[in-house]
């Protein structure tokens, strides 16, 4: 099983870092994909972000301990996508 596709519903404190850091860190688990993040809500004290990921092979793991990081929580995965079958 590989995970392909992943949308989080996620938010991350507002002016620690940019959502160009979050994605950095972020693609370090990404293997063969890209990371696109968009501020979609801002408040006082969070942002909430839409982040989509999509790759040969997705650390979900990795990117749940990158984000806990850097204090960004995760509300909801919205959409995953998964390759079974063939070599892992």
């Amino acid at each position: 099983m590989q995970l392909n596709r992943l949308v989080i519903d996620a938010v991350k404190p507002v002016g620690e870092y940019s959502i160009i850091d979050l994605a950095s860190d972020i693609s370090k688990h990404v293997k063969g994909g890209a990371v696109s993040i968009k501020v979609e809500e801002v408040d006082i004290r969070t942002e909430g972000l839409k982040i989509t990921i999509e790759g040969k092979k997705i650390d979900f793991h990795g990117i749940q301990k990158a984000m806990k990081d850097r204090g960004a929580a995760i509300n909801s995965l919205d959409e995953a996508t998964v390759m079974s079958g063939g070599k892992s």
